[in-house]
């Protein structure tokens, strides 16, 4: 039995739901449900499951605290938004200065929006960021709360239904680009079952590049697992680049967000990246699928 664990309610985070039905024979998967990605990395390096779909930054955390957390495959880009309540006449990054964004501190969100506002010369003291949870986003800016937020899917899709907000920046123009989910495991068991992690890479794709190609099914899936209203789900989707690919690109925007958060001081160093991130299965796959 494989363990794998996974987010709550995220459509970006769906592909271990569908690990079964690419597995080889004799090798089971059960799936758990997680709160947070630092639940997550924290039961990976704990040995509590083998395998998890992660965020890149809460994995990024801990491989730079010395937590042997491993990126064996990219999952998913994208899924972030920053949304703005249409009276407020905030239609470019340029109209925060001076607004309050909600935010999660040290998320990879936060970390967009700060890039995108240095790219347009402000920066996080122009505006008044405030700590709001992902799934509070769109009730606090209905309540007036914030006047905008940067966030995950699927908040940016809910607030955008409800028919009052527009969409400030899909913030995917900085150095960072959309790099936001991974799947990974522990170095011990990297090390202790090689084949075993191959395998996982291979089922992973397969999930990956299946839900790509059926968003009907993925978005009826995440609905059927989490309640989730389907006309969200479906949007959210349009703002997720699913992929498990790994390339050098991949690591130097991995570096862009760990100096990003060395600056935040949310990290106190660099992790070592080429221990941090191992494409070795990842490549290898790739070259017998093309």
């Amino acid at each position: 039995m494989v363990r794998v664990g996974h987010l709550r309610i995220s459509p970006h985070l769906m592909a271990p739901r569908f690990y079964a039905r690419f597995l080889p024979p004799g090798l089971r998967v059960e799936t758990l449900a997680f709160n947070n990605s630092t639940e997550i990395k924290t039961a990976v390096v704990t040995g509590s499951v083998d395998f998890a779909v992660t965020g890149v930054t809460a994995a990024l955390m801990a491989a730079s605290r010395g937590e042997p957390f491993r990126v064996l495959a990219a999952a998913a880009d994208g899924a972030s938004a920053i949304v703005a309540r249409k009276e407020h006449g905030i239609v470019r990054v340029e109209d925060l200065k001076g607004k309050r964004i909600g935010y999660v501190p040290g998320s990879a969100q936060d970390v967009l929006l700060r890039l995108s506002l240095r790219e347009r010369g402000l920066s996080a003291k122009d505006v008044s960021l405030v700590k709001v949870g992902f799934g509070d986003m769109p009730n606090a800016l209905e309540r007036g709360d914030i006047e905008a937020f940067s966030g995950a899917e699927t908040g940016p899709s809910v607030a955008l239904l409800r028919g009052r907000s527009n969409v400030v920046a899909y913030p995917y123009a900085t150095p960072m680009g959309k790099i936001n989910i991974v799947f990974g495991t522990s170095q011990a068991l990297l090390d202790k079952e090689p084949e075993l992690c191959r395998t996982l890479v291979a089922t992973h794709a397969r999930a990956t590049d299946h839900l790509r190609a059926n968003a009907k099914e993925w978005a009826k899936a995440t609905t059927k697992a989490w309640g989730a209203k389907l006309e969200a789900v479906e949007l959210a989707i349009k703002n997720i680049d699913l992929r498990w690919r790994l390339d050098d690109a991949y690591i130097e925007q991995t570096k862009v967000l760990g100096e990003e958060l060395e600056r935040l001081r949310q990290v106190k160093k660099q992790p070592a990246y080429e221990s941090f991130i191992s494409m070795h299965f990842a490549r290898e796959l790739g070259k017998v699928l093309g």
